[in-house]
């Protein structure tokens, strides 16, 4: 059993509690995900290049995800030494990468799946359907407070912006009469 902490001061025992949980649920998260050989953060990377859509960047990866994009690079340069995925360049850009996931990648992103639905199940279950609930208004609130305090917007970019740069980036360039592509 975990050790009961007495603050009298209700922020900082709130604080104190949130911090320690969160480690706890970490702790649970690279555990199950070590089983399918991932780690957590491996995981939400994959989760986020499947549902950014493609073209995918890193700092989407790094926006999605609310983390600093070199520790998202990082962690990307790790993943394409395990093959879970490749950096290919943009056809429109050819300075930017865009991310895949390798059928390796996409192997144990599905072997992940359940394990990522299991876990929380599994920690819920100790909370009735409306202290969930209740749960989720209040842990809203303080993720928005948040971003309040680190002055950010809560979005990587709205969907039409989304859509037209997928658009723009899916599509290839056009070749000018007259003039040649060098290989």
């Amino acid at each position: 059993m975990p050790i009961n902490f007495n603050i009298e001061d209700p922020i900082q025992g709130a604080w104190s509690l949130l911090q320690l949980t969160t480690d706890s649920t970490v702790k649970c998260a690279e555990s199950a995900f070590a089983r399918v050989k991932l780690t957590p953060q491996q995981f939400s990377v994959l989760a986020a290049i499947r549902n950014i859509g493609d073209p995918v960047l890193p700092t989407d990866v790094a926006k999605w995800l609310d983390r600093n994009t070199n520790t998202i690079t990082l962690i990307i340069d790790r993943m394409e030494k395990d093959s879970l995925v490749e950096r290919i360049r943009d056809l429109k850009d050819r300075r930017a990468l865009r991310l895949v996931i390798t059928p390796k990648g996409q192997r144990l992103y599905d072997q992940a799946v359940k394990p990522s639905r299991e876990l929380p199940k599994a920690i819920f279950s100790a909370l009735t359907e409306q202290e969930l609930k209740s749960l989720i208004l209040i842990l809203d609130k303080i993720r928005q407070k948040t971003f309040e305090y680190r002055k950010i917007e809560d979005k990587v970019g709205d969907e039409e912006s989304m859509k037209e740069r997928k658009h723009e980036l899916k599509t290839p360039p056009r070749k000018k009469k007259g003039t040649s592509s060098k290989k």
